[in-house]
């Protein structure tokens, strides 16, 4: 250990004459003593190369006092030393402990930081306009899915089934939302996750030649995993693109949609029981129950027309959002004012 200080030799030297001790005489305690060159204590103690003691309790007492000119360090030690344990500084790089925020402690004029307008020039950290640079449209959300969906394996699949229904209507409802039936793969692992309303639609269509005719089969997955071939109606949920828009009102406006797709459902049923396929006898609520319909308690359906050739009916949930309209002209459920 060096230091660069005439230190007090006289330790393993030995005492000198009370006169004023200069470079190359022994190092005399209670004088002023005085080198030109530097004083070199080597040692390899397994401890304090050296130890200063005041035992004195005044005020002003101390271990060791160190003068240097202006600007230069009092004090240097090589790069590899570690932390000096207890030592509580006055300074640090020349400021005082007033000049440092404390931890926890919020940096004056910080209103800017909680609301920034970008990262780049931040007025609000809390909603900011960009991330690095860039528009919340250029992220993938962290549910990316329809409120009425659950996200898996890269689509968004309708947590509540449908129906039951013939595969032409289960296959149309779907389509008109902009969804389309799972394929075999996508419910054998949903049902995994949640329970299926017994057997299930899915999209694998193939037909049987038998002769000159073909028939249609439909693939049905069950909730034990079992696949079977269609022979009627059956139960069926959709699946949306992921990245669909959603709002606070998307659970409301899920549910209205999901009971008019259900109603327009019980109606097909409904005309195809008439005869020459009408609606006539399928335009109140107890009738398109009679056909499968369940309705929603929350959700108000309202049957607007029921002729021969034509059914419509509007539906909206009662806690808010949009209102939906069924029209067999057009085979579409569209968005309209509530009613």
């Amino acid at each position: 250990m060096v230091f660069g200080l005439a230190l007090v030799l006289a330790l393993i030297f030995g005492l000198a004459s009370a006169a004023l001790s200069a470079t190359g005489s022994n190092f005399v305690l209670g004088k002023a003593n005085e080198a030109i060159t530097v004083t070199k204590l080597t040692s390899t103690v397994a401890g304090p190369a050296l130890t200063l003691v005041n035992q004195s309790t005044d005020a002003a007492a101390t271990a060791l006092n160190i003068n240097v000119a202006s600007g230069n360090a009092p004090l240097r030690v090589n790069a590899a030393a570690g932390t000096a344990t207890n030592l509580s500084a006055d300074e640090l790089d020349g400021k005082d402990s007033s000049a440092f925020y404390a931890q926890g402690a919020k940096v004056s004029d910080s209103s800017h930081a909680d609301r920034a307008d970008s990262a780049a020039s931040a007025t609000s950290a809390a909603d900011a306009d960009l991330l690095d640079g860039k528009d919340s449209s250029e992220f993938q959300a962290s549910n990316p899915c329809p409120a009425d969906t659950m996200f898996h394996e890269g689509a968004c699949i309708e947590t509540i089934s449908q129906g039951p229904a013939a595969f032409p209507n289960a296959e149309a409802s779907c389509l008109q939302d902009g969804r389309r039936l799972p394929t075999v793969a996508e419910l054998q692992t949903f049902r995994l996750k949640q329970d299926l309303s017994g057997a299930e639609f899915t999209s694998h269509v193939w037909f049987d030649s038998n002769g000159s005719s073909q028939t249609q089969k439909i693939m049905l997955v069950d909730q034990d995993g079992r696949q079977s071939v269609a022979s009627g109606s059956a139960a069926f949920r959709c699946v949306a693109a992921p990245g669909a828009a959603r709002s606070e009102n998307d659970p409301l406006e899920a549910a209205a949609k999901s009971d008019l797709r259900n109603a327009a459902t019980a109606a097909t049923a409904c005309a195809a029981g008439n005869n020459e396929a009408s609606y006539t006898n399928c335009g109140t609520i107890a009738q398109l129950e009679a056909n499968g319909y369940q309705h929603a308690s929350n959700v108000t359906l309202v049957i607007t027309t029921a002729t021969a050739t034509r059914w419509v009916a509007q539906a909206q949930h009662d806690s808010g959002g949009s209102a939906y309209r069924f029209d067999t002209n057009t085979g579409q459920i569209v968005p309209i004012p509530r009613f």
